[in-house]
């Protein structure tokens, strides 16, 4: 059996070499994975352990592998796996196999491509390195083109920024983030240390994302070499709401809650939970609350809804000298700190600024934020402020002013910017 070939060749005596355990966790899409192993059975590196995961495939890909491929090791688990599962399946038994300090594991997906030399410049990069070591990831049809060759969390926006270009002479980029789980070298003595996969809490997206984190909490280097590549079948990825600029109520549901969505709101949430800085838990969870609304309220037939709601609830006021002398405020002493700021109408005045540490510092500018926060006075408020602005456009004109319409009129130019502004305000 293979295992008997990796214990034989796996023992601790000086001089072993490091056996790479690869795993690929599989569902399905059997020429896609006859592909993967054919790049790994050519690798020139050696000894390679190859593990498939299947996660519950229905197409005969169990079948198949044992007919063609005896020397692959099949794990199956008792339920359907997704990629976390079968990961962690699949690592727990290159735990349990490996009798080397120095052996390795190689995450692997099947709708990957590998050059013969890949696992062996990873090896080494690696041990140069002392570092969990990923290739760059090129798009299959397209290799020029690079789509991760190192990520970053900015955890002060929640973003993920990641780096597409390379620069002439640029080998090694240490220092990432977080690592793919496509093609990334990990040493089992890290794994020994920081843990699993968490399959549990991330049964599939975020999951490997988490993984690495992890390791870098634990104080392990994270790096990608720019000697070796991965071919990725971009197309095959899973849901992501980004792909469309509108969606139907059902399309936006599966974005937010489907297991195979990028966009999971749960995989999100747990993942600040357990890898964002404490401090900045409670401002990044509702930041995705305010995220996932805005994607459904904005991306769906809601946005009829969701817009004018948005903008009755939120953004901007009008401010008036009466609401100033109402409040106890003075409003040419607030103008004079930057918290007002003139309008066109004498009297009338707009918030300069957001709402900052300037509400709280006084019980009166409260009340005057609340005053003018009432959704009940907003409407009248605009359609005044309509109104005069299109009174003021036609005096500039010097044109005879007939009757106001109502507020179905095309507005101002003026009122168009103030609009998108107060847009943009209520934007995530």
């Amino acid at each position: 059996m293979l295992s008997d070939y990796v214990n034989r060749n796996s023992s601790s005596m000086p001089g072993t070499p490091t056996t790479v355990f690869t795993v690929i966790p599989v569902f399905n899409r059997i020429a896609f994975t006859k592909e993967c192993l054919n790049c790994l059975r050519s690798q020139t590196y050696s000894p390679l352990c190859l593990i498939v995961v299947d996660g519950g495939s229905t197409d005969g890909t169990r079948e198949y592998l044992q007919q063609h491929y005896p020397d692959v090791v099949i794990l199956q688990g008792k339920e359907e796996l997704w990629w976390g599962g079968a990961m962690q399946l699949g690592i727990e038994y290159c735990l349990r196999q490996s009798c080397n300090e120095n052996d390795m594991l190689l995450m692997m997906n099947n709708d990957t491509l590998i050059e013969e030399n890949y696992v062996e410049t990873l090896v080494r990069v690696s041990q140069k390195q002392n570092a969990a070591v990923g290739g760059v990831i090129v798009d299959s049809r397209d290799p020029s083109r690079i789509l991760d060759a190192g990520e970053f969390v900015d955890w002060k926006t929640y973003s993920f920024p990641v780096k597409t270009a390379i620069e002439p002479g640029e080998t090694f980029l240490e220092g990432v983030d977080l690592l793919s789980g496509r093609g990334t070298l990990v040493p089992l003595s890290m794994i020994r240390q920081a843990g699993n996969v968490n399959a549990d809490r991330f049964p599939h997206y975020i999951s490997d994302c988490e993984f690495f984190a992890r390791l870098k909490r634990y104080g392990f280097h994270l790096g990608v070499t720019y000697e070796a590549t991965v071919r990725s079948y971009v197309e095959e990825t899973g849901l992501f709401a980004g792909e469309a600029s509108k969606l139907t109520l059902r399309q936006a549901w599966k974005a937010l809650f489907s297991i195979r969505s990028m966009d999971n709101m749960r995989n999100h949430w747990r993942f600040i939970e357990d890898c964002a800085p404490a401090s900045l838990r409670g401002t990044l969870k509702r930041l995705l609350v305010r995220r996932s609304a805005y994607l459904v309220m904005s991306r769906t037939k809601l946005r009829h809804v969701g817009f004018p709601l948005a903008w009755f609830i939120g953004g901007s006021y009008y401010v008036t000298k009466t609401d100033c002398v109402a409040c106890q405020c003075n409003a040419d002493e607030l103008v004079a700190a930057g918290i007002l700021k003139p309008w066109n109408r004498a009297d009338w005045y707009i918030f300069a600024t957001e709402r900052q540490d300037w509400v709280s510092e006084r019980r009166e500018l409260r009340w005057l934020y609340r005053r003018a926060w009432n959704p009940c006075t907003k409407v009248t408020r605009w359609i005044k402020a309509k109104v005069y602005s299109e009174n003021s456009s036609y005096r500039e004109q010097g044109a005879i002013l007939p009757a106001p319409q109502g507020v179905g009129n095309v507005p101002s130019n003026r009122e168009s910017v103030n609009t998108a502004q107060r847009t943009q305000n209520i934007l995530p």
